[in-house]
């Protein structure tokens, strides 16, 4: 009975682990901007500083 408390607590603690690697990715995959949306800030900038010239 012990061999399978401890079958059962490993795999907690992995799937533990497993889950607060995939939410420390979402929230840094979320949080981060990608290269499209600085691309796209970047044109917005430069296309208000014509509009204001």
């Amino acid at each position: 009975m012990e061999d399978v408390i401890s079958l059962l607590s490993l795999t907690l603690y992995i799937l533990a682990i497993l889950a607060l690697a995939s939410a420390v990715t979402w929230l840094v995959v979320r949080i981060s901007p990608s290269e499209s949306a600085k691309a796209q800030r970047e044109a917005e900038a430069e296309a208000d500083a014509k509009a204001k010239s």
